[in-house]
């Protein structure tokens, strides 16, 4: 996918479908993206902080609580991306109906990862207003976390859309959080250092997107930058720049017929696809309707 992508309108088009549809049941979605931080926050913070202190790291409440951030970002990103956009691809025809409108697969793509960003920097933001009141932000520069926590959601929008587009089932989702996103967590950096473990496993914790968001979000929020810091954030761009592409090429072999074929469809899917009519969507059937039902029950 081309950066660039994300400033079409149809993708913003496509952001709004998505914001529309989760309005239905954003208090739901923003309980559940912020309860579960905050429990390993105070858990592990407090519970498991009052018997551990990291040395040369300060406690260990301080030290996780910018991890979880980052977290934050990774999880509410990779959750919809993959269940969300399963579902709108073979379950409730949103995609299908976006082509038709039309609007390409570039552009879909682009739109979920527009989505996928804000859903990021929302909970993440307010995870930081959390933490924040615990007195664990320590420099202004934590002004600068909301756009690496949708800098991050958006990197995490690539792959989760990439195993949305590859797997058969919705079961076989779970594979991708078991083998890939719970060991990211364990091994990125979020709740201990790792300069005392193995020097594989840094190298191994290197190549994962969670390591250097972490390492970004936690310099900001305790005010220390360093030229590594840069790196990391350099890291990540060039992650979302080399991966992009992989979803848009699998969406075009998924979609590319449909589009093609519907041309004589635009008038009659187009207001269904991307929501422009308010009173099209009480109509049955509508594609962007089913979607909300849908995403309703996967609550996030």
């Amino acid at each position: 996918m081309t950066l660039l992508a994300l400033l079409r309108p149809n993708a913003w088009r496509v952001f709004r479908r998505n914001f529309l549809a989760w309005q239905k049941y954003a208090w739901s979605s923003i309980a559940i993206n912020t309860i579960e931080p905050i429990g390993y926050f105070l858990a592990l913070g407090f519970g498991l902080g009052a018997y551990v202190t990291l040395q040369g790291h300060g406690s260990l409440v301080a030290f996780i609580a910018p991890g979880l951030l980052a977290v934050t970002a990774m999880n509410t990103s990779t959750f919809d991306s993959c269940w969300g956009c399963f579902e709108r691809l073979n379950f409730n025809g949103v995609y299908e109906s976006m082509v038709t409108a039309p609007v390409s697969p570039l552009e879909i793509a682009a739109g979920e990862h527009l989505w996928q960003a804000f859903r990021a920097l929302l909970y993440g933001s307010a995870f930081l207003l959390i933490i924040t009141l615990f007195g664990l932000v320590h420099s202004w520069w934590a002004l600068l976390c909301p756009p690496v926590l949708a800098l991050t959601g958006l990197l995490f929008s690539i792959p989760g859309l990439w195993m949305a587009l590859l797997v058969k089932s919705q079961e076989h989702l779970f594979f991708y959080f078991s083998f890939a996103v719970t060991p990211m967590m364990m091994l990125g950096g979020v709740f201990f250092p790792l300069d005392r473990l193995p020097h594989a496993v840094s190298l191994l914790a290197w190549f994962t997107p969670l390591y250097h968001a972490v390492n970004v979000l936690r310099a900001l929020v305790n005010g220390t930058l360093t030229p590594a810091v840069l790196g990391d954030a350099v890291w990540l761009l060039a992650a979302i720049a080399l991966l992009s592409a992989g979803p848009v090429s699998l969406l075009n072999s998924k979609l590319g017929n449909r589009q093609r074929a519907g041309p004589e469809l635009a008038d009659a899917d187009k207001g269904h696809a991307l929501g422009e009519d308010a009173g099209r969507h009480e109509a049955a059937p509508d594609p962007a309707h089913d979607a909300v039902a849908v995403d309703e029950h996967a609550l996030r």
